[in-house]
């Protein structure tokens, strides 16, 4: 089976989203807003001999300290697939205030450091790896690269979507997993489009200061998520090999006069297919030592002079009729295979192999009067 089209991995990975959304939503912040004044005044009625005494107060007055609860959560169910040498992939995660005030949130994204991702080792990493936050809340477009760089003034109950990119370096080999992790760390509300500061876990009660009590996973007001990417392309191998198999005076060596059959095979050892493939054979540092022009007749590729198999199947190719439209040139000593007349070349699907035969002849510069 192929992998899911960039188009069509998006549309899902938008779709998990949605889901994430529409459940998140129904959890509410906890209680009542920080920084909400709470008074209250005890008053004590008595009386000395029969006689109404006056009345005793005592008041007391505090505000609703700040239980700090969020998360940072996956978006989609499974890795991002990436090709070798694709440039800004991505994947979201969602980020949810369950606290009862606003708040800012630091984030930091981290490579290095990660040694798993959804449970598959990290092998790789990712190039030009970055991160960008929704201008708005949820319900803003998706973020955008070069956008903001940390969560501003997040009321409770709202969540931001945090998108990450990354270019798949060209090296990459298939299988491979390159991890991203982001740690958000609650910062101080209060200034918009002002970064706050790291919140402090309250220590010391002040009535009428507004303490923070950290409630999430880790009771730290940091939380950490890692999502990531799966390499998915083909994995080709190319072998060339020769067989004497005329005109050796049964020697079975290549002597003046021999008749040389190369065959080059490219095997496909993975699920994926390889698209618009083609060869170049140059023969030329052989010199005038191999003649390509005695193979004209092609008889013995059912009337093609180069023969190519595709997961066995035979297709048309003749070197010696540039022009014909069956993707094969010969070109002085140099044989192409899979060229543009093959309309996006050859594809070689997965688990399959693709093999070229051609012969060529020795030349005899002293042929016997």
């Amino acid at each position: 089976m192929k992998p899911l089209t960039g188009k069509t991995g998006l549309i899902l990975r938008l779709g998990a989203m949605a889901g994430v959304l529409l459940f998140t939503q129904q959890a509410m912040a906890i209680g009542t807003a920080a920084g909400t004044a709470v008074d209250n005044t005890v008053t004590v009625d008595y009386d000395v001999n029969g006689v109404d005494q006056t009345d005793l107060t005592s008041s007391v007055s505090f505000v609703v300290d700040r239980r700090v609860d969020f998360t940072l959560s996956l978006v989609g169910g499974a890795l991002v697939d990436v090709t070798p040498g694709e440039n800004d992939a991505f994947f979201d995660l969602l980020l949810t205030n369950d606290s009862n005030s606003p708040l800012d949130f630091n984030l930091l994204l981290d490579q290095a450091g990660v040694t798993t991702v959804r449970g598959v080792g990290d092998t790789a990493d990712m190039s030009n790896a970055e991160f960008a936050v929704s201008g708005d809340f949820i319900a803003d477009t998706a973020p955008v690269q070069g956008g903001p760089q940390f969560v501003d003034e997040l009321p409770a109950d709202e969540d931001v979507i945090i998108r990450v990119w990354g270019d798949a370096a060209l090296a990459l080999l298939n299988g491979q997993v390159a991890g991203i992790q982001i740690d958000a760390t609650a910062a101080e509300p209060g200034t918009a489009s002002v970064e706050g500061a790291a919140l402090v876990d309250g220590v010391a009660n002040t009535d009428l200061g507004i303490e923070n009590v950290f409630a999430d996973a880790g009771n730290d007001g940091v939380e950490s998520q890692t999502d990531g990417f799966n390499v998915v392309t083909a994995s080709l191998a190319v072998t060339k090999a020769y067989a004497v198999v005329a005109g050796d005076l049964g020697s079975g060596l290549p002597i003046p006069g021999a008749t040389v059959e190369y065959t080059i095979s490219v095997v496909n050892s993975s699920a994926t297919d390889a698209d618009a493939v083609s060869l170049s054979d140059d023969l030329t540092e052989l010199g005038n030592a191999v003649d390509l022009s005695l193979n004209v007749a092609g008889a013995v590729y059912n009337g093609s002079d180069v023969a190519v198999y595709n997961d066995g199947v035979q297709l048309a190719c003749d070197v010696e009729t540039n022009g014909d439209g069956d993707g094969c040139d010969l070109a002085g000593t140099v044989i192409s295979v899979g060229a543009a007349d093959l309309v996006g070349g050859i594809t070689v699907a997965g688990n399959t192999t693709l093999t070229i035969q051609y012969q060529v002849t020795i030349a005899d510069p002293d042929p016997t009067p």
